[in-house]
Protein backbone atom coordinates (compact mmCIF):
# COMPACT_ATOMS: atom_id res chain seq x y z
CA UNK A 1 0.00 0.00 0.00
CA UNK A 2 1.42 3.46 -0.94
CA UNK A 3 2.31 5.54 2.18
CA UNK A 4 1.13 8.96 0.23
CA UNK A 5 3.58 10.87 -1.17
CA UNK A 6 5.22 14.12 -0.59
CA UNK A 7 4.85 17.25 -2.88
CA UNK A 8 8.94 16.91 -3.07
CA UNK A 9 8.46 13.52 -4.42
CA UNK A 10 6.49 14.20 -7.51
CA UNK A 11 7.68 17.67 -7.44
CA UNK A 12 9.60 17.86 -11.11
CA UNK A 13 7.04 16.03 -12.95
CA UNK A 14 3.78 17.84 -11.51
CA UNK A 15 5.80 20.97 -12.25
CA UNK A 16 6.07 20.36 -16.02
CA UNK A 17 2.78 19.46 -15.95
CA UNK A 18 1.33 22.69 -14.33
CA UNK A 19 4.35 24.61 -16.50
CA UNK A 20 2.73 22.68 -19.84
CA UNK A 21 -0.43 23.81 -19.39
CA UNK A 22 0.13 27.46 -18.22
CA UNK A 23 2.64 28.04 -21.18
CA UNK A 24 -0.26 26.73 -23.52
CA UNK A 25 -2.73 29.30 -21.85
CA UNK A 26 -0.02 32.02 -22.30
CA UNK A 27 0.12 31.69 -25.91
CA UNK A 28 -2.63 33.32 -26.60
CA UNK A 29 -1.99 36.77 -24.60
CA UNK A 30 -5.26 36.96 -22.86
CA UNK A 31 -4.35 36.59 -19.15
CA UNK A 32 -1.58 38.69 -16.88
CA UNK A 33 1.69 36.77 -15.62
CA UNK A 34 0.06 37.43 -12.23
CA UNK A 35 -3.39 35.24 -13.65
CA UNK A 36 -0.70 32.77 -15.17
CA UNK A 37 1.60 32.66 -12.19
CA UNK A 38 -1.92 32.18 -9.62
CA UNK A 39 -3.22 29.58 -12.53
CA UNK A 40 0.10 27.61 -12.32
CA UNK A 41 0.93 27.67 -8.49
CA UNK A 42 -3.00 26.42 -7.64
CA UNK A 43 -2.75 23.86 -10.78
CA UNK A 44 0.34 22.44 -9.15
CA UNK A 45 -1.17 22.26 -6.07
CA UNK A 46 -4.15 20.46 -6.80
CA UNK A 47 -2.43 17.91 -8.85
CA UNK A 48 -0.39 17.01 -6.08
CA UNK A 49 -3.09 16.71 -3.66
CA UNK A 50 -5.04 14.31 -6.42
CA UNK A 51 -2.17 12.37 -7.20
CA UNK A 52 -1.05 12.43 -3.87
CA UNK A 53 -2.55 8.17 -2.77
CA UNK A 54 -1.60 7.56 -6.31
CA UNK A 55 1.60 7.76 -7.12
CA UNK A 56 3.83 4.58 -7.71
CA UNK A 57 7.67 4.96 -8.26
CA UNK A 58 8.01 1.54 -8.09
CA UNK A 59 5.16 0.87 -10.69
CA UNK A 60 5.37 3.77 -13.05
CA UNK A 61 2.43 3.25 -15.01
CA UNK A 62 -0.06 2.55 -12.09
CA UNK A 63 -2.44 4.51 -11.93
CA UNK A 64 -1.25 6.31 -15.02
CA UNK A 65 -5.09 6.35 -16.10
CA UNK A 66 -6.20 8.08 -12.86
CA UNK A 67 -3.32 10.72 -13.12
CA UNK A 68 -3.92 11.47 -16.77
CA UNK A 69 -5.37 15.38 -17.58
CA UNK A 70 -7.94 14.95 -20.85
CA UNK A 71 -9.46 17.71 -22.38
CA UNK A 72 -11.64 16.21 -25.42
CA UNK A 73 -15.62 16.88 -25.49
CA UNK A 74 -15.80 17.74 -21.76
CA UNK A 75 -12.71 20.04 -20.00
CA UNK A 76 -10.16 18.29 -17.56
CA UNK A 77 -12.35 18.76 -14.30
CA UNK A 78 -9.22 20.15 -12.41
CA UNK A 79 -7.89 22.51 -15.07
CA UNK A 80 -11.18 23.71 -14.67
CA UNK A 81 -11.30 24.22 -10.86
CA UNK A 82 -8.21 25.53 -11.08
CA UNK A 83 -9.41 27.97 -13.83
CA UNK A 84 -12.28 29.42 -11.94
CA UNK A 85 -10.26 30.84 -9.47
CA UNK A 86 -8.83 33.12 -12.07
CA UNK A 87 -12.01 34.39 -13.60
CA UNK A 88 -12.22 31.72 -16.47
CA UNK A 89 -14.84 29.32 -17.25
CA UNK A 90 -15.13 26.49 -19.33
CA UNK A 91 -15.89 28.82 -22.58
CA UNK A 92 -12.50 30.55 -22.22
CA UNK A 93 -10.85 27.59 -21.56
CA UNK A 94 -11.91 26.07 -25.54
CA UNK A 95 -10.78 29.15 -26.67
CA UNK A 96 -7.23 29.26 -24.81
CA UNK A 97 -6.25 25.50 -24.91
CA UNK A 98 -6.26 22.55 -27.97
CA UNK A 99 -9.09 21.11 -28.67
CA UNK A 100 -8.22 17.29 -27.93
CA UNK A 101 -4.95 17.53 -25.14
CA UNK A 102 -3.83 14.28 -23.44
CA UNK A 103 -1.34 14.46 -20.37
CA UNK A 104 0.05 11.72 -18.88
CA UNK A 105 1.82 12.87 -15.78
CA UNK A 106 3.76 9.66 -14.26
CA UNK A 107 6.54 9.14 -12.04
CA UNK A 108 9.76 9.60 -13.99
CA UNK A 109 7.83 10.74 -16.71
CA UNK A 110 5.46 13.26 -18.20
CA UNK A 111 4.14 12.92 -21.92
CA UNK A 112 1.23 14.71 -24.12
CA UNK A 113 -0.62 14.39 -27.12
CA UNK A 114 -2.67 17.23 -28.95
CA UNK A 115 -5.20 15.44 -31.26
CA UNK A 116 -6.28 12.35 -31.21
CA UNK A 117 -3.96 10.67 -33.85
CA UNK A 118 -0.59 13.19 -32.82
CA UNK A 119 2.78 12.57 -31.92
CA UNK A 120 3.41 11.92 -27.95
CA UNK A 121 5.53 14.51 -26.87
CA UNK A 122 7.43 14.46 -23.73
CA UNK A 123 8.03 17.31 -21.41
CA UNK A 124 10.17 15.60 -18.63
CA UNK A 125 11.93 12.41 -18.28
CA UNK A 126 14.33 10.98 -15.62
CA UNK A 127 16.41 7.90 -14.94
CA UNK A 128 14.14 4.75 -13.82
CA UNK A 129 16.71 3.87 -10.56
CA UNK A 130 17.13 0.39 -11.20
CA UNK A 131 15.75 -2.28 -8.30
CA UNK A 132 18.75 -3.51 -6.29
CA UNK A 133 17.80 -7.21 -8.03
CA UNK A 134 18.64 -6.06 -10.98
CA UNK A 135 21.45 -3.68 -10.13
CA UNK A 136 23.63 -6.32 -9.15
CA UNK A 137 22.78 -8.37 -12.80
CA UNK A 138 23.90 -4.65 -14.60
CA UNK A 139 27.45 -4.43 -12.84
CA UNK A 140 28.89 -6.34 -16.26
CA UNK A 141 27.79 -3.44 -18.82
CA UNK A 142 25.96 -0.86 -18.68
CA UNK A 143 25.12 -1.43 -22.58
CA UNK A 144 23.88 -4.58 -20.90
CA UNK A 145 21.91 -2.93 -18.41
CA UNK A 146 20.42 -0.15 -20.53
CA UNK A 147 18.95 -3.47 -23.28
CA UNK A 148 17.88 -4.75 -20.02
CA UNK A 149 15.63 -2.45 -19.11
CA UNK A 150 14.17 -1.40 -22.64
CA UNK A 151 13.18 -5.29 -23.35
CA UNK A 152 11.18 -4.87 -20.04
CA UNK A 153 9.45 -1.40 -21.07
CA UNK A 154 5.57 -2.12 -20.84
CA UNK A 155 5.12 1.57 -22.55
CA UNK A 156 5.09 1.73 -26.55
CA UNK A 157 8.01 3.77 -27.63
CA UNK A 158 7.12 7.38 -28.01
CA UNK A 159 8.10 9.95 -30.61
CA UNK A 160 9.93 12.67 -29.64
CA UNK A 161 9.54 16.34 -30.80
CA UNK A 162 10.15 19.67 -29.62
CA UNK A 163 7.84 21.04 -27.07
CA UNK A 164 6.68 24.12 -25.94
CA UNK A 165 8.43 26.38 -23.92
CA UNK A 166 7.63 30.22 -22.43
Amino acid sequence: MNHGYTKAEMGPEVTAAAGFVSSLLRTRGFLTEQQLQIFSDCLHQALSEHYKDHWFPEKPQKGSGYRCIRINHEMDPIISKVARRIGLNSHHLYELLPRELTMWVDPYEVSYRIGEDGSICVLYEAEVPAPSSVSSACNNSALHCKNHFLMGRTSPPKNYLMTVSS
